[in-house]
This record gives C-alpha cells, structure tokens and sequence, in this order.
C-alpha cells in the first residue's frame, strides 16, 4: 500500500473519530417530566417507555422479535439488547436509529397523511420493521473472512458507535431504499411504499419527464429540489431492481464489503459485487423501468388531466393539497414552496390572483372545513417550548378574510375536526391510535369512540344531512369509508365498511354541496384517482383518469366543477375539472371487498401475533440507567502537542439509553504529569446541568526578571465549572422565536512550573461568571433559502471576573508577584434579515455587534473582526494579535444571491453539489472610544462565490472571494466561509 493511499484511508477514518470527542454531551435532551419510564426485555431488544404504554411495548417487541431474524438476514446484521424507546408526547409522528448511541426511537401517535401504504397496517406496523432494517444495517462489525483487519474492524475494539458511522459512508437513498424494499416485500401484502401509487406515481412522473433523476439524485436526499424525500422511493426503485437482477444476498454483500473497505465508495462495492460499475448499472435499471412505466401507462385508456385546467402559482417548487371552494370564484389551498411561506392561500378563479391568507404548520391529513360565513375550522401543530422536535396538533378557527385566528383545544391533542353547524367532532391522539371525539364549547372533548385495532382517518358531516356522517378508518390494512351517524357511530364503526375496495384504499372524503354524493381518492392500480360515489343510486364512478395521480378533491358550490390535486412532474399542483369531462366509468362490483374476502382483512392478524402472547409474560420493570451506562462507549486516542512537545492520552465517553446523562472523560500526560477534563452532563429534569472538572497545562514563553535571558513556564489551570443551558421556544411551526440562556460559574486556580517540572508557585485562586443570551423572533427559511430571509436575533455575551487573586512566583534568582487583574467583557449585538427579492430567494443581512471589555482583554480580535482586513485594522488593534479591544463596533450586511441549484452528484465519486450562490458583503469596524465614530472607522467590501456540496453525507459550505479596503487601496483574496 503507497503511502498516499494509506493517509487517504487514515484521514478519511479519523474525520468521525475528530469529530466524536464530547458529542454524547451535545446529544442529550430533555423529555417531559413525569413518564415513570418503563422497560422489558426480550432475546434481542431493551424497549424503554413511559407508564401505562404497557400494551404497545408488548406489541413492539412482538413486532421486533417476529421480524428480526428476516431482517437480519436481509442486511447482514446482529442486535443484542438494543434499546427501542417508545415516545408518546409528541404528534409529528417519525421512527428514526441513530449510529451514535445506538438506539431507536419511535414516537407512538398514529401517521397522518398519505406518506405511508395504509395497507402495510397501522403506525406501529409501518414504522417498526422499517426501522429494523436500519438498525441491523448499522450492526454489521464482523471481521473481514481470511482477510487482514481492516480499519472500522480496529475502531469498533475501542468504540462500536464510531464504527457504526462507517456506514453511514453511503448516500441515504440506500439505507432509506433498502428498508422500504423490506416493508414492501415482507410485512403484509400489498403493503409498503413500493405497491403504494401515491409514492411510486412520483418516481414515474419524474421518470417520465425531460429532466429524469440522475443515479446521484436517486440515492442523495435533496436539500433545494422537490420532492425532498425522493430518496425513499427511488431509493427503494433502484434496490429493488438490483435484489431482482443479482438476489437477495447482493445488499448483505455490498454493505459488508464497503464497511471493511469504506475508501473506496459504495460504487466500488457494488462493482465488487455485480461485476459492473454504477453507471453500467443504472442504464440497465433505466432500461427496466422504462419497460416497466410503458407496460403501466399502456393500461390507462383515458388521460382526464388533458381536459382540466392547471392553475401554476406564482412560485416555485410547488406542493399544493387539499383545495376547498370559499364560493363560486374563490379556491382555497394548502401549499408549500421553495420561495413562498407555509401555509393556506387564495385563488381566485377570475382575476386568477393567488393571497396567501395564513402562515401556519397544518397537520398533514389536510382535514380542514370552511363554513357558510367563510370561517375555516381546521388543525395544526404547536412546538413544545421546552422539548426540541416535539409538536402537538390542536384544532383552530380562521377568519378567511380577516386573517384572524381562535384556538379552540388547549393542550388534548385533536386533529381532522368537522363541523356540521352544531356539533364539532376531531380524533384525539390515543396510543398509536385515535379515538372519535366531540370538541366541547369549553375547548374540553367527550368520547364519542375508542377504537383499538383500528384508526380514524378523517370525519365529514353531510351538508344536506346533517345526522349523516362518512367516518373514512383504517382497520387492519383496510382504509375504507363507513356511512354512519352520530347515534349509531359507535355501532356501525364496530362492524364492516358501507365501501372496501380490493387493494386499494380510500382517501379524502368530501360531500356535494346540494346532492347526495360523495367525492374520494382510491389508490388503485395504475394510477391513485378521483372516483364519485352516488348515495342515491348506490353506484360509485371514477371521476379522474390520471398518467399519473390525481387526488384531493372537493366539489365548487353548485357542484358542477372540481378542484384538485395532480402530479406534475416533480410537482403537485391545483387543478379543476368541469362535470361534463368527468371520466364517469362505472365500479363494477368485482372490484369491492365484501364477504369473506372482507372479514378475512378486517381480522387480519396483528403482526407479530404468533409470539405475542410469550412476549407478554415477559416481566416489566422501571427504568432505570444504573451504572452500567458509565461503561465507556467509546475510548478513543487523544493527542496534541505543547512547547512542541507531544501530549498523549486517551478519551473515555458515555451517554444513557435516554440521552439524558452523559460524561466524556479525558486523561492525558506530558510534561511526567496526568491531566484531566471531565464534562458531564444532566438533562433528567428542565432545564438540566453541565458539570466540569479540569485541570490542563499551558505553556508560556517569558523573560527570566533576574537577567532578562528566555525562560519557558508552565501553567497548571485546574477548576469546576456549572452551566445552566436553557431553552425555551416561543414559535417553532412555520418560523423560529425562541429564547437561549446559558449562565456559567467557574472557580479555577493556577500554579506555575519550570519545564523540570517543579513547582514555583502555590496556587491561586480565581472566580469568574459568565451568560450567554439569545432571543429571536421570526427568523423565517424557506426551503431555498440559504440564509435566513426574515426575523432579528439579539444576542449578548457578558462575563466577569469576581476576585482579583495573586500568585507570587519563584525564577532562578528573583521573585516575582502575578497579580490577575479584574476582567470583565461583552459582546452584543443584533442580527437582522430582510428579503427584497424573495421571489429568487435573495437574502439581506445586516448586523451591528459590540465588543467591549476591561484593560486586560479576555477576547482576542478574533471573536469580532471578520476575514478582508490587512494589518493595523484600527490604532494598536492588529489583525490576528492576541491583544483584544476594549471598545469596538461593527456594521456589516451580507447579502445573498442563488444562482444555481443544481442538486446533483455520483456515486463513484460520492461527491454531490447542492447550491451555488454570491454574496456581497461590508464591513466596518470603529474605535468607540473615538471622538469621531466615522473617521476612526475602517470598511472592506467584497464579494464571493460559494459552493455548498456533499462529501458522502457530509455537507460543507466554501466560498472564494475579493475583499477591497478603499482606505488602504489594498485587495485581499479570501476563502472558507464568509
């Protein structure tokens, strides 16, 4: 092996390693209080969860255990008490595995939307298995089979997590496509996004389009291009060619190979193992999937989407749903853009102008009503102020011409309302299901409901009937739609669907306005449609014949015309139909569910049956971490170097199951001495506690008092320190506002040594305190954005010396007195964006910051002087001089300018370019100590290109530029990140 390819390879393994060091500290969270968190445990997983989630953990670990072993071969991997923690706070609902501190976390609340196959089951059904496959996929660490060790195999001795991170080397669309190829293949028939027209129709669109995805835009997630999770699907539509074409072991064997050779790219990998590199095989897998989507369109005999209207928004990147009528004119949507705010809007059909009419983070399901005095009743989520990431939804009023908004729930967790003037009913969150409720006038709800084994999807009131009501529920894989009313609800939803079609499921129920007919999505095959079910003759039509999917819709006022939902390529659009270019094909009765075929699904086994009743003996206990945890998960080298001498020593790591504790310990030696620095942290109760324990040497160069010859010291600096870091979130749905404090104390003390090393000093004794602040309001991103274009952030740094302790120290043949001066400094200061040019997401920034402390400086002139500035910025302040400012201001604007985004890259080469992008940039720096702000000021201008790419996973941001002071006439090149 040449030495270059050996520092490559070295280099490239230590980038984790580097970046490992206290992250089990910044990893922990805070969780809300009082969850008596409990625990069981089976042959392979630890399942941690709160109180009174007793029957959902039982049916996790049935679930984990049933389908273990078939992703274990899939993947390659072995489990062995790994935690899975159940969350049931939060309604955003999301699984995910992470490599470092290994776990799975899993949050309870049912799936809204249409992002999952409703066929594949409920929540725990979809997201479990899915994850599953993650978690083997990250356990692989076996030892390459008559082959030398290799180098994750050496890591994984000192720390199993940083050897997970090897593979997470590949792009995501292979992690994320592997584990929908398994929800596909093996959870229940028909089940996962893969037999899911809603995701696959999106694949095809693209790939049907002039602009088809690259290999690299199939398997990199997008960070500017709709749809942003294309990954998932067409990450799934290339693994699942490649398990066709090469077997079911060629997943096992790719991702084996790559952990022991990462260097070389998953490309090389998968050229190991099919005998052809990427590129040969992605024009095979096209070749495939163009046979494939001519042999599916050749089985739609009408295109409908010809004959409606497509209404293209005045933005960009668009993804619209759920379109309602306000009146004969007016449309109202949900939409979301690359350039334009979340939120609901207005078109108006006869001027065609579109108004954005409320900013706000909607629930996903879209279930939302507007009734005859144009108020719309519908639901959204609120951050938590205090948990990072958890949301709750709740049901709201919005006045749609006013703007104003009334809450109407606090705090029970409702979602999907409807209305039919009298009465308002929602599904509360209950479990990993929900129940039918009746909102109160008091905000309060009583049960209409409970329903296990079975999930509501949404509630409409009939407008003609207003007993008459359509419950559309997920029970056992079979989303199908009750006719009900509110008397017999609880009876009739106990018993089969008024309408189950095979294979499909149902979506988006909305009545006529004045007739006794229902619109609503079915996701048969070839294409997810609009079909019309009419009460009166009992017989349901297809409305829409879509190339691809149409969904979404809802009736205009006479019921005459259609608005909804088509997929346009990369994106979702508004569209309406007139009656008269209705397709009107009519359901034959073959294509129901009903009989025994429909029994059979609707008992459908819940997964994991077959062992749940063992796995129900096993005994439960209260969680708690124990020592056990203090167990190092990662023991990794440390070294640097001082006075150029190296210091060697080894760095110990270690975080609980719940990430709510964890320490890094380091012990190094130079200088015939051991040196420490502990941090632990504690995030068990709001706001939680930092803790640290040091003692480090600093060496310094100096002139012996006696002769004034050189003479090196060395500075031992041992203390504690206790942090408080505090956040609390105001807004976190649409925009950011939010508060961050973080007061510090620390007592230290010092005490010099010569370089023998001997003491020639007793130590003194310092105290010090310090509080960092930050509030923000509004800060606004929108998805193509690159830096904020909206909100202002304050900030302020103060910290402050509270004693002044002497040291008196001995040099060869004189004795000197060291006394620390009182110090104390702030930086503050004031961020501020403003987009003029919103429309190309073009962002302004502008910012005035402080820097003002004692004589003796605490800060250098780097924490306030940006790049640009030659020598002599300012009288005595001198760039990169360890002398800092005592009173210094500073104006600066950047503003940026996306040119490109061409979100793109390989595999081979696993380099993928994001965005390009300018920038124009000012700055000036004053002596406010200064008579005369303006002439004691200096200003550099500039300019600059960026380029944000991915290295593998990694994203990094360069920028090259031009700084010109005019003052000085002087040109600086510049590069990094400005």
């Amino acid at each position: 092996m040449s030495k270059l390819k050996l520092f490559v390879i070295l280099l490239i393994s230590l980038l984790p390693m580097a970046a490992l060091g206290q992250i089990y500290n910044s990893m922990t969270i805070n969780r809300p209080g009082g969850l008596n968190w409990q625990e069981i445990k089976t042959d392979h997983f630890r399942i941690i969860f709160p109180d009174g989630e007793d029957s959902l953990a039982y049916r996790s670990a049935a679930i984990l255990e049933s389908h273990y072993a078939k992703t274990s071969s899939l993947t390659g991997g072995t489990l062995k008490n790994f935690p899975v923690i159940l969350n049931n706070y939060n309604d955003l609902s999301n699984g995910f595995v992470s490599s470092i501190n290994f776990r799975s976390e899993i949050d309870l609340a049912p799936f809204k939307g249409k992002g999952m196959n409703p066929q594949t089951g409920d929540w725990l059904e979809m997201v479990l298995p899915h994850e599953l496959v993650h978690a083997t996929h990250f356990n692989i660490q076996i030892p390459m089979e008559g082959k030398k060790v290799s180098i994750p195999d050496l890591v994984s001795l000192f720390s199993p997590d940083l050897a997970r991170t090897f593979h997470g080397f590949p792009p995501v669309g292979l992690h994320e496509g592997l584990a929908v190829y398994y929800e596909t293949e093996s959870v229940a028939p028909m089940g996962g996004r893969g037999n899911y027209t809603f995701s696959t129709n999106r694949f095809n669109a693209n790939f049907a389009s002039d602009d088809r995805w690259s290999m690299g835009q199939t398997l990199i997630p997008s960070d500017y291009t709709q749809p942003f999770n294309r990954h998932y699907i067409a990450g799934y539509s290339f693994v699942n060619w490649l398990h066709d074409e090469y077997g079911e072991e060629i997943s096992k064997e790719a991702i084996r190979y790559h952990y022991h050779n990462f260097y070389l790219g998953y490309g090389f990998a998968l050229r190991q193992k099919t005998g052809k590199w990427p590129g040969q095989l992605y024009a095979l897998y096209e070749e495939d999937m163009a046979a494939e989507e001519e042999n599916r369109q050749s089985e739609i005999t009408a295109n409908t989407t010809q004959k409606s209207k497509i209404i293209d928004t005045p933005y960009d990147g668009e993804e619209v749903h759920a379109p309602k009528w306000i009146n004969e004119d007016e449309i109202l949507f949900y939409g979301s853009y690359y350039n334009g705010r979340l939120g609901f809007y207005k078109y108006n059909t006869a001027t065609q102008n579109f108004s954005l009419v409320k900013e706000t983070f909607g629930v996903s399901d879209f279930n939302y009503e507007i009734d005859d005095e144009g108020n719309l009743l519908y639901s959204a989520y609120r951050i938590n102020p205090k948990f990072s990431g958890v949301f709750n939804a709740e049901v709201r009023t919005l006045d749609i011409e006013s703007g104003d908004v009334d809450t109407i729930t606090d705090e029970i967790r409702v979602y999907a309302p409807n209305s039919n003037g009298e009465k308002v009913i929602a599904i509360q969150t209950d479990g990993s299901n929900g129940n039918i409720v009746e909102i109160l006038p008091n905000g309060e709800v009583e049960l209409l409901k409970e329903l296990r084994n079975a999930s509501p999807v949404s509630l409409k009131f009939n407008p003609n009937n207003p007993d008459q009501l359509a419950v559309l529920m997920n029970k056992r894989g079979v989303q199908a739609l009750w006719i009900t009313t509110l008397n017999s609800l609880s009876e009739d939803v106990s018993g089969n669907p008024d309408i189950a079609f095979k294979n499909a499921s149902i979506f988006d129920p909305e009545w006529h306005p004045e007739e006794n007919k229902l619109l609503f999505t079915v996701d048969r095959s070839p294409a997810m449609n609009v079909y019309e079910y009419d009460l009166d003759e009992d017989q349901i039509y297809q409305v829409t014949s879509s190339v691809y999917n149409a969904f979404e819709a809802s009736y205009s006022p006479q019921g005459d015309e259609i608005a909804y939902i088509v997929q346009d390529g990369d994106q979702r659009k508004l569209a309406t139909l007139n009656r008269e270019d209705f397709l009107n094909n009519r359901i034959q009765s073959s294509s129901f569910l009903s009989g025994n075929e429909l029994e059979s699904e609707l008992n459908r086994p819940l997964l994991g049956h077959e062992i749940i009743d063992s796995v129900k003996e096993l005994e439960k206990s209260s969680y708690r971490p124990g020592p056990s945890w203090l167990k190092p998960r990662a023991i990794l080298p440390v070294y640097r170097e001082n006075a150029n001498t190296p210091q060697y020593g080894v760095e110990f790591s270690s975080i609980d199951p719940l990430s709510s504790q964890a320490y890094s310990f380091e012990v190094t030696g130079i200088q015939n001495r051991l040196w420490y620095d502990l941090t632990y942290t504690n995030k068990t109760f709001y706001p939680g506690f930092e803790l640290s324990a040091y003692s480090e040497p600093q060496f310094f160069a100096t002139q012996n008092p006696a002769n004034n010859e050189p003479y090196s010291i060395m500075r031992q600096d041992r203390g504690f320190s206790l942090t408080l870091p505090f956040q609390y979130t105001f807004r976190g749905d649409t925009r950011f506002s939010g508060l961050s404090l973080r007061p510090e104390i620390k007592a230290e003390q010092f005490r010099y040594f010569n370089l023998e090393p001997t003491a020639i000093s007793d130590f003194a004794t310092r105290y010090r305190a310090s509080v960092f602040t930050q509030v923000s309001f509004g800060l606004l991103n929108l998805p193509r954005d690159i830096q904020p274009s909206s909100g202002i952030s304050f900030f302020g740094l103060y910290e402050q010396t509270l004693n002044e302790p002497s040291v008196e120290i001995q040099f060869p043949g004189a004795r000197v007195t060291n006394t620390f001066k009182n110090q104390w400094a702030a930086l503050y200061g004031v961020f501020g964006y403003v987009s003029p040019l919103r429309k190309w997401n073009q962002s302004l920034r502008l910012d005035v910051q402080f820097l003002t402390q004692s004589e003796s400086p605490i800060y250098s002139n780097d924490s306030i002087i940006p790049m640009g500035f030659s020598e002599d910025i300012l009288p005595n302040y001198n760039v990169g001089s360890d002398t800092g400012f005592q009173n210094i201001g500073r104006f600066s604007t950047r503003y940026t300018i996306p040119l490109f985004y061409p979100d793109n890259g390989g595999l081979t080469v696993p380099l993928y370019l994001s965005s390009i992008y300018l920038t124009a940039f000012s700055h000036t720096l004053t002596d406010m100590d200064s008579d005369d702000l303006v002439a004691s000021s200096r200003s550099v201008f500039g300019a600059g290109l960026h380029v944000q790419f991915k290295l593998s996973n990694l994203l990094f941001d360069i920028g090259v530029g031009l700084a010109y002071e005019p003052m000085r006439d002087n040109t600086q090149f510049i590069f990094g990140q400005f």
